[in-house]
């Protein structure tokens, strides 16, 4: 089309130089008409090359870091337009490309973006970056460097991607290996992109290089920094360079990390740094990967104050935990309905449940009341109802295996933020051994009591009660005497033999005898208390059991006091019944079903009960009847069941009796099966048969 017109131009000048042939000669008007068309020809010529060289201009502005524009288009052939057009295709398709790889990694970017913001694992934190990084952007060095406060350095984790393998390695630096660009860019707080290596090397960091042998021409380093609008650490009262800065005018010029002691600084805005080079790629870094090193510096450097306030949230969180794991009391924490919801550890081994199970328990199952008029209700729910507290209130802990053990606690009620009331805090102590200590220190006193009193009159009531039994044996010789006087007289000496082992009750009670443990059988020793009141048994027809629980272990025991015990209380149980009543012995091992004796850890007790379905006592007469002179029958001495309760306390026992009137009695004999390990000194005798 360009020829075509061309040769109509030409010959159009060609005609009119025809026509002036008729007014001027030929030899002019030719060389004329030639010179005349090779001007127009070039004139043309010089305006599409014009044309051409502003195409080629707006080309080359679209030299951009996503448009890639080969050599100029040479103007000398017939289709320079074609090929124009076909480079700018060409470059269009290339800056396609870019764009869809540059989607992509926008979106690697926003889902890495999402597991750095909620990672709060360090490890994951760096390898979602290196991940990124290395796979998504095509890095092949990169390095996430970490202040660590504590230790007071810096820690450069380096991840260098080979053809064969991934290296990753570790290097600890500190505040003297910072130089150059490295160094400016932490104190700025702004991100280079270092183009020309030769002229601002990558500094090396304790003797060794961030990456070795690589083949880098450009580099960038993106600081981590606190989301603060502006470095004001220097403000602290505590920052050693205000203090510098107020002592010496001349240290005005120091900045924030000038110093080794900036970096354990809790208040240094400074986090770490993020560096990619170009290592072993085919193009240099550009400003789109300065931009998409600070994208992903602002994300994770949002994470690192994250993790790092979690971290500390944390150490708080696991400071409380073991304050509260730690208590030498125990703690339960209770919602308004009286759920646990929270429980220590001291609270868990003395209720013998574990977490989950003792969450969500109800507390009146945990704690009862040790008042009888309460009939178990727990006393925590009186506080949740009245918004009360409560100050050294005594009641039981129901342990998992049923055992009741005595407590002593404060109940608090919680206030939350909104100043309403949320539960309750029950802090609480076992008083087993305080229980045990006040039952034994009451005995002492008794003892006390009764020793210094059998002290005082025992040999002075003996001496002449031994002449006045000597006295009536020798008016009872004299063959004169009649029956009337030999009844008086053998009824003299009858209480003289009463009195006479009142006497040695008392003695026994006042200085008991140290004990001589034996192992032996439970059943054989009931046996042999029961041959000794047989007599009276089969008087009265009391029909007679023993019920003893199945392998039963040995006890050790003193047979001989023990026997004494198991006597005393035959002998009450079948003077309490009626003719052909009922009077029943059993032994088991004891788990912890009496409230009122406490199974000591690694103690293993056996229980004797003696049950009888005799008149049974009141309550009042319950209570007093291991005193020492208390008896409701007829001639008794009431030393028996006092001189019983002795002997069970010396063994480190308990006893108790529950009984109700017309109904029947029940003592109760405790006993541990090993002899005790502390307090009584004991005499080690013969095995019985």
């Amino acid at each position: 089309m360009r020829r075509f017109k061309d040769i109509i131009l030409i010959s159009a000048i060609y005609s009119a130089l025809l026509l002036t042939t008729l007014f001027l000669p030929l030899w002019i008007t030719l060389p004329a008409g030639v010179v005349i068309a090779s001007a127009l020809i070039l004139r043309r010529k010089a305006g599409h090359q014009k044309k051409i060289e502003k195409i080629q201009n707006r080309l080359s502005n679209l030299r951009s870091e996503g448009l890639f524009i080969e050599g100029k288009v040479k103007s000398t052939e017939d289709d320079v337009f074609y090929r124009m057009i076909l480079t700018l295709l060409t470059d269009l398709e290339r800056s396609l490309f870019k764009l869809v790889e540059k989607n992509i990694q926008l979106l690697s970017l926003k889902e890495i973006g999402r597991n750095i913001i909620s990672s709060l694992d360090e490890q994951k934190l760096i390898d979602s970056v290196f991940d990124y990084l290395i796979r998504g952007v095509r890095y092949r060095e990169a390095a996430f460097i970490l202040l660590r406060r504590k230790k007071q350095c810096f820690q450069a984790i380096v991840c260098i991607e080979k053809p064969t393998r991934m290296i990753r390695r570790i290097i600890n630096f500190g505040f003297g290996d910072l130089d150059g660009t490295i160094y400016n860019s932490f104190v700025s707080g702004k991100p280079f992109l270092i183009k020309d290596v030769k002229m601002h090397p990558l500094a090396d960091f304790a003797g060794e290089q961030l990456f070795p042998g690589s083949t880098m021409t450009s580099y960038i380093i993106a600081p981590l920094m606190k989301s603060t609008e502006e470095i004001r650490c220097h403000e602290s009262t505590d920052c050693l360079l205000r203090k510098l800065v107020e002592d010496d005018e001349t240290a005005q010029h120091e900045h924030y990390l000038s110093r080794d002691e900036c970096m354990a600084c809790p208040d240094i805005p400074f986090l770490g740094a993020l560096i990619v080079t170009d290592g072993f790629r085919a193009t240099p870094l550009t400003n789109i990967d300065q931009v998409t090193i600070e994208t992903v510096g602002s994300l994770v450097s949002s994470n690192i104050e994250n993790w790092m306030l979690y971290q500390e949230l944390r150490q708080e969180e696991i400071f409380r935990e073991n304050v509260f794991e730690g208590m030498i009391n125990g703690v339960f924490v209770v919602d308004l309905n009286g759920e646990i919801t929270l429980a220590n550890r001291r609270a868990r081994e003395s209720s013998y449940y574990g977490q989950n199970e003792i969450l969500g328990m109800g507390i009146n199952d945990l704690v009862i009341d040790a008042s009888q008029a309460s009939q178990g209700e727990s006393p925590i729910l009186r506080v949740l109802g009245e918004n009360s507290s409560l100050a050294f209130y005594e009641a039981y802990l129901k342990r998992m295996d049923t055992v009741h053990i005595p407590i002593r606690m404060n109940v608090s009620p919680l206030i939350g933020e909104d100043k309403e009331m949320q539960g309750a805090i029950i802090e609480f102590v076992d008083i087993s051994d305080i229980k045990r200590l006040e039952e034994e220190v009451r005995q002492l006193d008794r003892l006390a009591v009764l020793g210094r009193f059998t002290s005082a009159v025992a040999h002075e009531i003996r001496n002449p009660l031994t002449g006045i039994a000597a006295g009536i044996q020798y008016l009872n010789r004299d063959e004169q005497l009649s029956h009337d006087q030999r009844e008086n007289i053998f009824f003299i000496l009858t209480e003289v033999d009463r009195l006479n082992r009142i006497i040695t009750d008392l003695l026994k009670v006042g200085k008991p005898h140290r004990l001589n443990y034996q192992e032996v059988k439970l059943d054989d020793v009931v046996k042999r208390g029961y041959q000794s009141v047989n007599d009276l048994f089969d008087n009265k027809g009391i029909d007679f059991q023993i019920e003893m629980e199945d392998n039963l272990p040995l006890i050790e025991i003193d047979p001989d006091q023990i026997l004494q015990v198991l006597i005393n209380l035959l002998k009450n149980s079948a003077e309490a019944v009626d003719h052909g009543g009922r009077v029943k012995v059993i032994g088991k091992v004891y788990r912890g079903e009496d409230r009122e004796v406490v199974l000591e850890k690694d103690r293993d007790m056996i229980c004797i009960e003696i049950r009888d379905d005799g008149t049974g006592m009141e309550q009042s007469d319950r209570e007093r009847v291991f005193e020492p002179f208390f008896s409701r029958k007829k001639g008794g001495t009431g030393l028996g069941l006092f001189v019983t309760h002795s002997i069970i306390q010396h063994h480190q026992g308990r006893i108790t009796v529950d009984s109700v009137p017309d109904n029947g009695s029940a003592f109760r004999v405790y006993l541990p099966i090993t002899r005790p390990g502390k307090g009584e000194e004991v005499e080690t005798g013969s095995t019985a048969g």
